[in-house]
């Protein structure tokens, strides 16, 4: 995707982010489709106890707020804070919009980023519907490894760093049942990390979980 917009990134004014900074507001009405050229953006809400609830990440080539870009709401409908340093460009939406569908590689692209993403988060609900503490966290990583590594690897890695309050966060757990649990996955060999960044085995992941089904899924967001 990064390399289609790549044309319209060149010529949109482009802003940094540093790693902790606010990128848009829940409700905030943007002026500009954010394209996200360089880093990772964390979207996420804020519970009425106070607690963050992460929906998803952002990596390099995907473009927000969709919602508002599309004319489907009158703001942005998460917080976006920047987890690495980031460069965004910033494009009038109709412009992006138009620009996407001016050539037929382009809207193939398009159309491959929103089916895939959207079959990623139906992953995303499965996992979080699992009763188990230990079966959320295998589906969100199956999940995790979907949208954002390549499962097709046998050692798949995850793209930036997580830590256990990241992943309670994505799953909606305590951050000690976080823990926990993934102590005893790793015990299983079934991830190893470094610097807070996993690197999973997919064909063990696959045994643990145990469900024929999603062995043949591939759903790799896109090439950049």
């Amino acid at each position: 995707m990064l390399t289609h917009l790549q044309p319209l990134i060149k010529k949109s004014n482009t802003r940094s982010y540093k790693s902790g900074s606010t990128i848009l507001y829940q409700g905030e009405a943007p002026r500009y489709a954010h394209i996200l050229s360089k880093g990772v953006v964390k979207v996420f809400s804020i519970s009425a106890q106070g607690d963050e609830q992460i929906v998803m990440y952002h990596v390099e080539g995907e473009f927000f707020p969709s919602s508002w870009i599309f004319n489907k709401s009158q703001g942005a409908l998460f917080f976006y804070e920047a987890v690495t340093d980031c460069e965004i460009a910033l494009a009038p939406p109709d412009e992006m919009i138009e620009f996407m569908l001016s050539k037929p590689e382009s809207m193939k692209a398009m159309f491959n980023y929103f089916t895939t993403n959207y079959s990623a988060s139906l992953i995303h609900v499965n996992a979080l519907e699992q009763p188990k503490a230990r079966d959320k966290l295998l589906y969100t990583l199956y999940f995790l490894c979907q949208r954002y590594g390549d499962i097709r690897q046998k050692k798949t890695h995850i793209p930036f760093a997580l830590t256990h309050q990241n992943l309670a966060s994505l799953v909606g757990i305590t951050r000690e049942t976080a823990a926990t649990e993934m102590g005893k996955l790793k015990n299983t060999g079934l991830l190893t990390y470094v610097n807070q960044k996993y690197i999973i085995d997919a064909e063990k992941l696959l045994e643990l979980i145990g469900e024929d089904s999603l062995k043949d899924i591939n759903i790799r967001l896109f090439e950049k």
